[in-house]
């Protein structure tokens, strides 16, 4: 079902200097972003470990706290390595910056030594005319606590701290921008399922942070900021970031980072799975991810922030270097395929992304180098380069189309099961449906499937099957299917709720006629199941009415309260109200 989603408005960006101060809200900063990039594993590294249970640094290396720019193993950064990365096409940094113990943990006030040299790394930056986010990353005294029982301290230390750092660049124009904490995560641990306090203390901490950066006015009153989901996760930003208010209009932004699918992403030696249906005749796939599960998400995001008023920032993306001797080049430029579509996908819709560099080279895991700070910038990685170039030159789209997950498609067809049950494989639902209920069918018919994803599932699989639960064939909105539908690759999400109708024909629908069918799978919990002749429109009823007060949503059911920033139909043409 193709539908239209128009953007709140459509703005056309100066590019003097004066439209570089504070005359540019959210969406026209994140639109100037053509190619950004980090400056990883620099100002945020650390000479010391964590104690989560000790809340303290433990097994320092590096005494000197000045001093831990370089305890990654990386050079210092230098104003030359700024030139070079504007050379190759880059007009944005993303400048991740560790504060404690550069700030005392207690009152929050910023060591001098440390404060000069971040501005210094700013300074150069925006000489070269670059745009820069600066954030507070790595902030293990609060990312790893995003706990009811901290959750008061911690808010109040990081109002001091952001007051403390708006204060000190408060005179700067409005290239510079705030991203108020990076990737929240309980525990520092990536395998805890995350809960409502969770999700609820990240959503506290953006609001101090907002809170703290305007309370300083100025140019900080109008200043682009930014707030993340928690573990600057889409998908859980998706279903439970709450925005903050924020007393300035149109200067918030949404930040995320993509990684996905990380098998891919993440790299793995001596193995390779392509990414891509465009790669499907070079090799195995990876299983997890495609083109259509990134445009899918990405218009989630739109649909969520961007056409609410917000920007959109992808804080980090990147794929790590990896290949096989058998045939590396190939699976260089698949890499390279990987970074032009998200790159080009974010510009569509205006969203500013930055990619992931951390110096690192070679074959395997978390070797996201691209420029070799270590050898005058040399480019390391030219396919990476290459690959985001190519996606820069996407122009964005004022109005795009999409397929949407959510319109009932199944409305006036017969329901042949409802209720609210996990597919489980054998243990869980397995729905039959008598051959019966195909008979009155000739040439195709449909079936509806109501669902939603399971978060927690490591995979989710919708199997069809006849009787004698061999799989049958299918489509989805005209895309072949064999019978096993994954919501994850297709969607692009997890935790969400789908309407996806399957539908059959000829020899398929003969058979269902004397079989029946076997609905079942793993990782999706289904509401309901329904057989209709052919899927509704997204628009089931409309009234041609010479009115133009007369508005009806998607579904053609007339509303007399509409919502600021749904998409209605008014006279026949559908509008953004």
């Amino acid at each position: 079902m193709k539908k239209t989603i128009i953007s709140l408005i459509a703005v056309i960006i100066t590019t003097t200097t004066c439209a570089m101060d504070h005359d540019i809200d959210a969406q026209q900063w994140c639109r100037k972003v053509t190619m950004g990039w980090n400056l990883g594993n620099a100002l945020e590294s650390a000479g010391a470990g964590w104690n989560y249970e000790k809340y303290a640094w433990e097994n320092i290396w590096q005494q000197n706290y000045n001093e831990w720019e370089t305890a990654w193993g990386n050079p210092k950064t230098t104003q030359e390595m700024l030139k070079k990365v504007k050379a190759e096409g880059f007009n944005a940094v993303r400048i991740p910056v560790r504060w404690v113990p550069h700030a005392d943990i207690n009152t929050m006030t910023i060591d001098p030594v440390w404060l000069a040299r971040v501005k210094e790394v700013v300074d150069w930056a925006l000489a070269e005319d670059l745009m820069v986010i600066i954030n507070t990353h790595y902030e293990c005294w609060l990312e790893y606590y995003p706990l009811y029982s901290r959750k008061t301290e911690l808010t109040e230390k990081l109002k001091t701290l952001w007051t403390n750092i708006a204060n000190a660049f408060a005179s700067y124009d409005g290239r510079l921008a705030f991203a108020g904490t990076n990737e929240v995560n309980a525990k520092g641990d990536w395998g805890l399922t995350p809960t409502d306090e969770n999700y609820a203390v990240q959503n506290a901490f953006n609001q101090a942070f907002v809170d703290a950066v305007r309370a300083t006015g100025g140019n900080n009153l109008h200043r682009n900021l930014i707030v993340q989901t928690y573990r600057c996760n889409p998908t859980m930003g998706l279903s439970h970031l709450t925005v903050p208010n924020d007393p300035t209009e149109r200067r918030l932004s949404v930040e995320f980072h993509y990684y996905d699918p990380y098998s891919y992403c993440s790299g793995t030696e001596n193995s390779y799975f392509y990414w891509g249906n465009a790669y499907a005749d070079k090799g195995a796939i990876t299983p997890d991810g495609n083109e259509r599960s990134l445009t899918s998400l990405f218009l989630q995001v739109r649909k969520a922030w961007w056409d609410k008023g917000l920007g959109v920032i992808i804080g980090e993306y990147g794929c790590s270097h990896h290949y096989t001797t058998a045939d590396r080049a190939t699976q260089e430029a698949n890499q390279g395929y990987y970074l032009e579509c998200l790159v080009k996908e974010a510009r569509r819709h205006g969203f500013a992304a930055f990619v992931w560099d951390n110096n690192a080279f070679g074959n395997g895991n978390e070797k996201f180098g691209i420029f070799e700070r270590n050898n005058n910038m040399s480019v390391g990685c030219p396919f990476f380069v290459e690959g985001i170039r190519k996606g820069s030159l996407q122009e964005y789209e004022a109005t795009v189309d999409y397929d949407e997950s959510d319109p009932d498609v199944g409305i006036g067809g017969k329901v042949l099961w409802e209720g609210e049950k996990a597919l489980n494989w054998g243990e869980g639902l397995q729905l039959k449906i008598s051959a019966s209920e195909f008979k009155a069918f000739t040439g195709s018919c449909t079936l509806v499937a109501y669902y939603r994803q399971d978060a927690n599932a490591s995979y989710e699989d919708l199997q069809l099957n006849y009787g004698d639960w061999t799989q049958f064939s299918c489509t989805v909105e005209g895309t072949p299917c064999d019978g096993n539908f994954s919501p994850r690759s297709y969607y692009g999400t997890t935790g969400a709720t789908h309407i996806t109708p399957f539908t059959v024909s000829g020899s398929v629908l003969t058979k269902l006629k004397t079989s029946g069918a076997v609905i079942q799978g793993f990782g999706v919990i289904m509401t309901k199941v329904v057989i209709i002749d052919k899927p509704n429109t997204a628009i089931s009823t409309i009234t041609n009415s010479p009115t133009p007060s007369r508005i009806y949503n998607l579904r053609g059911v007339e509303v007399k309260k509409p919502r600021h920033g749904e998409v209605y139909v008014v006279g026949g043409k559908k509008i953004l109200y």
